[in-house]
């Protein structure tokens, strides 16, 4: 019981001791949190600024200085603006032909991958149709009545009517409806 009061304590005042150390250190930071070490009271001259300068300006903090960002826009002459504007506009349409370009790659390589499926699907197909009419019609019914209703109704429509129709006799009734069902 002692143990666990001395525990409670302990946690109680490193608690208070953490909340009072973030309490000072976030008056006396930018931002603690951000990792933001620079003295608050640059933030406050640059707010204060700001309310003299008219407010709607925008004001760029640095650690060093304070400067209205409008004028040093406004110092660029039009010329570099337009410039810089065309040579981003280039560089997006340029990105945007790239991601044109790799989505068409994407499509051919999934195309390429859902033909080769296909494929393999179709010789999976006809070697287990041929194991399936090569087995007595009384363990292929078994079998095809373990495996999945769609593996199953595509197997039995692939194979020999008349081997099918002996498989089919030698399964339950509600799985032969089930699996000769129109979907």
């Amino acid at each position: 019981m002692k143990t666990t009061i001395t525990y409670a304590l302990v946690f109680v005042f490193a608690f208070i001791g953490t909340s009072a150390i973030i309490y000072v250190l976030n008056d006396k930071f930018v931002n603690i949190f951000r990792f933001d070490f620079r003295d608050a009271s640059i933030l406050e001259d640059a707010t204060t600024f700001q309310a003299i300068a008219g407010g709607d300006s925008l004001i760029t903090v640095d650690s060093l200085f304070v400067e209205d960002a409008t004028d040093a826009y406004n110092d660029v002459e039009p010329e570099e603006n337009s410039k810089t504007e065309k040579k981003q506009k280039s560089d997006i349409a340029k990105v945007k032909e790239e991601i044109t370009k790799q989505k068409q790659k994407i499509k051919q390589l999934e195309n390429k991958f859902s033909a080769k499926e296909k494929e393999e699907h179709k010789k999976w197909l006809k070697s287990t149709i041929k194991m399936y009419e090569a087995m007595r019609s009384n363990k292929a019914a078994q079998l095809l009545a373990s495996i999945p209703d769609k593996e199953a109704r595509e197997i039995l429509y692939s194979m020999k009517k008349k081997k099918a129709a002996e498989v089919l006799s030698n399964l339950p009734t509600e799985t032969v409806i089930r699996l000769t069902r129109a979907k």
